[in-house]
């Protein structure tokens, strides 16, 4: 059993020492040695690499942001999309709240794939936040209008009502009886 122990620990050790690669979800610092966790590397924070390169401009300027996070406008840190549009800038550049509600896209374009431009062309909003059937985003109130959501095709995870007017999670349908659709339908045929 010591023996074992020692060869996975001198694995390590050699690892570490002279990191190749680092593990699915790391990446490896500038010194080619360290390797951090890739929700670390430009998050805008304090530097986790030792010899700061996580958060150098130069490096962040190149790094393309995991699945759950986007560059900020300024393209010097990536931010979780959870942070976008929640009324607290998280991007030194305040761009995670600049195309928000009452915010406007640059050049009357949005630059994110995950957005949606309102019918004014200036404003975009998030793709989650449209045919909620909650108060609207787009100063134009298009997220919400009629004519748009019964064209519109919930996100995955997310179902449609009944009346094809609003998109809710899969998850609140015949969920103890309480509707969250506004026509009642995702609660309507459940099992007993």
């Amino acid at each position: 059993m010591k023996q074992i122990l020692v060869i996975i620990l001198l694995a390590i050790a050699t690892h570490t020492a002279h990191a190749e690669d680092c593990a699915e979800g790391f990446t490896k610092c500038a010194d080619g040695v360290q390797c951090i966790a890739q929700e670390y590397w430009c998050d805008g924070g304090e530097p986790d690499c030792d010899d700061g390169s996580d958060e150098a401009e130069s490096m962040c300027r190149e790094y393309q942001c995991n699945e759950d996070y986007t560059k900020c406008a300024d393209g010097t840190h990536c931010t979780a999309k959870e942070y976008f549009c929640d009324g607290a800038e998280d991007c030194a550049d305040g761009s995670d709240e600049a195309n928000c509600k009452g915010g406007y896209a640059a050049d009357n374009k949005c630059n994110d794939d995950d957005v949606i431009m309102c019918d004014d062309g200036k404003q975009c909003v998030f793709n989650e936040f449209w045919c909620t059937g909650q108060a609207a985003h787009c100063d134009d109130k298009s997220d919400e209008a009629d004519d748009n959501c019964l064209g519109y095709q919930c996100l995955e995870g997310y179902v449609k009502c009944k009346d094809g007017k609003q998109c809710i999670k899969e998850s609140y349908l015949c969920d103890e009886g309480v509707p969250d659709c506004h026509d009642g339908s995702d609660e309507q045929d459940c099992p007993e």
